[in-house]
């Protein structure tokens, strides 16, 4: 009797790294990550509103936490009343928390 081997595909979970200490924060600052991120790859540009609940279906965080996010924006320059108004994350950002590109973000997605 013959036996043929079958490759099976497992279903890896498609997670998007958005700095390399993600994990290790608070929510606050994760939500504020993820909108810095969304700047950073051009997903908001200047005058994109921040939607709540998307952000809160994203990542399940309380509204004391979104307030929170929100001031941590506002004292970054980069968002203000729920407005993006910066272009371009400052470099000092990026390098404090790691923020990474989509082409680094889908680079770490292959090798996991």
């Amino acid at each position: 009797m013959d036996y043929q081997e079958y490759e099976t595909n497992e279903h890896k979970s498609t997670t998007v790294s958005y700095a390399d200490t993600f994990e290790q924060e608070r929510p606050a600052v994760q939500l504020a990550l993820i909108i810095l991120w969304r700047i950073h790859t051009k997903r908001y540009q200047v005058g994109s509103r921040v939607f709540k609940s998307e952000l809160m279906n994203e990542l399940k965080v309380s509204d004391s936490n979104y307030k929170e996010a929100l001031a941590f924006l506002e004292g970054a320059g980069a968002v203000v009343n729920e407005v993006v108004i910066l272009d371009k994350v400052p470099q000092t950002l990026i390098s404090r928390y790691g923020i990474q590109d989509e082409q680094t973000s889908s680079e770490l997605q292959s090798n996991l």
